[in-house]
């Protein structure tokens, strides 16, 4: 046995040699996974404080590094079509209300673990303004948020999509369709809310 090895040493190093720089590769290939997953945007949008048409929602970041929230827009099926808008903008407030101007917008810089308050069902109806339907023919409503990185080249984004449901005296439950927040991170996605963005350039 002993011969045999070391008749073989010089081919059985090359073969441990390959063997360990194999062990390495996947383990280097795992850990960049890891921490590409670990620095991913995590956009998350919620509903609360509140019931109905005063419930407010939420965007928080949940990614290590922060984002800044470049447009929030709204998506209203009625019964006769689907309207999208953007409600970025608080066109609910007025001068007086505002101790500086950066009140006025939903645009900026979210820290990892902060979050902040877009409007309730309310105000980003009344910010849509294009919506000519009757509020009872709402079905559904989606929200749409859309953030840049430091880290990334491309815009990211996320959307929750909730049903609308009227009791007998006219009063609104938003029903959220899906558990999770979708996270937009695929190149179809970024490239769709590049378009929607550069649409609004004229």
């Amino acid at each position: 046995m002993l011969e045999w090895l070391s008749r073989h040493s010089d081919a059985l190093q090359v073969i441990m040699s390959g063997v360990t720089a194999g062990v390495w590769v996947v383990y280097l290939q795992v850990f960049l996974v890891s921490f590409r997953h670990q620095r991913r945007p995590e956009i998350i949008i919620s509903l609360g404080a509140g019931a109905g048409a005063k419930a407010c929602w939420f965007v928080s970041n949940l990614g290590l590094e922060s984002i800044f929230v470049v447009d929030v827009m709204v998506r209203f099926e009625t019964t006769s079509g689907v309207t999208e808008a953007v409600v970025t903008d608080r066109t609910e407030m007025n001068d007086r209300e505002l101790s500086s101007p950066a009140e006025a917008t939903n645009q900026g810089p979210l820290a990892s673990g902060d979050f902040m308050s877009i409007g309730t069902f309310e105000t980003l109806l009344a910010r849509t303004e294009v919506v000519s339907a009757p509020a009872h023919d709402l079905k559904s409503v989606t929200i749409v948020v859309v953030a840049a990185t430091a880290a990334r080249w491309s815009l990211v984004g996320a959307s929750r999509h909730y049903r609308i449901v009227f009791d007998k005296s006219g009063a609104p439950s938003i029903l959220s369709t899906m558990i999770y927040t979708h996270q937009i991170h695929g190149r179809r996605g970024r490239q769709d809310l590049i378009r929607k963005l550069e649409s609004r350039l004229g």
